[in-house]
């Protein structure tokens, strides 16, 4: 078996990766954060996903202040068969009740959510950046322990959507 010099081996692989590192060279590499919830709140529709939230807070409120009592109860072993059972049907007209408000709310959220993605792409292709991530994931998972301000595109996103 022939060996090739250690030269000839990195001449060829340079002349491999050359024509590579130069199609590359225009590429996007920055990567930007967002805070997502505030963009999703800076959004013009929004006021709507919060009147939904104010009238499912007000039928959901007097469920959670008769729940309160009995699920203590329950969690401490006192609660009487009765009890439990009452406090069962309340459990499930409550989880009725607020997916019954999430399947209302959800129609509306989608289409600001879409408007949201749409302009984080805008800028971030704009801005040259190549990936955008929300500050409070990355921060959350540990997987971003520091970002330069300059990475933050919230405000630019907050603009591209009031246009």
């Amino acid at each position: 078996m022939k060996r090739f010099p250690l030269a000839a081996l990195f001449l060829a692989l340079g002349a491999l990766l050359t024509p590579m590192l130069a199609q590359n060279k225009n590429v996007a590499t920055r990567v930007g954060f967002v805070d997502a919830d505030a963009l999703v709140q800076a959004h013009p529709d929004y006021k709507k996903v919060q009147d939904l939230q104010a009238q499912a807070r007000k039928e959901l409120a007097p469920l959670e202040e008769k729940l309160k009592p009995l699920d203590q109860k329950v969690r401490s072993g006192q609660a009487t068969a009765k009890e439990r059972q009452d406090y069962e049907a309340l459990a499930k007209t409550y989880q009725d009740t607020l997916k019954k408000w999430q399947d209302r709310q959800n129609p509306v959220l989608k289409p600001i959510l879409e408007d949201v993605d749409q302009a984080i792409a805008k800028v971030a292709k704009a801005q040259g950046f190549a990936v955008v991530m929300s500050r409070q994931v990355a921060a959350q998972s540990g997987l971003v322990v520091y970002a330069d301000e300059d990475t933050d595109l919230t405000q630019a996103v907050i603009k591209e959507l009031k246009r």
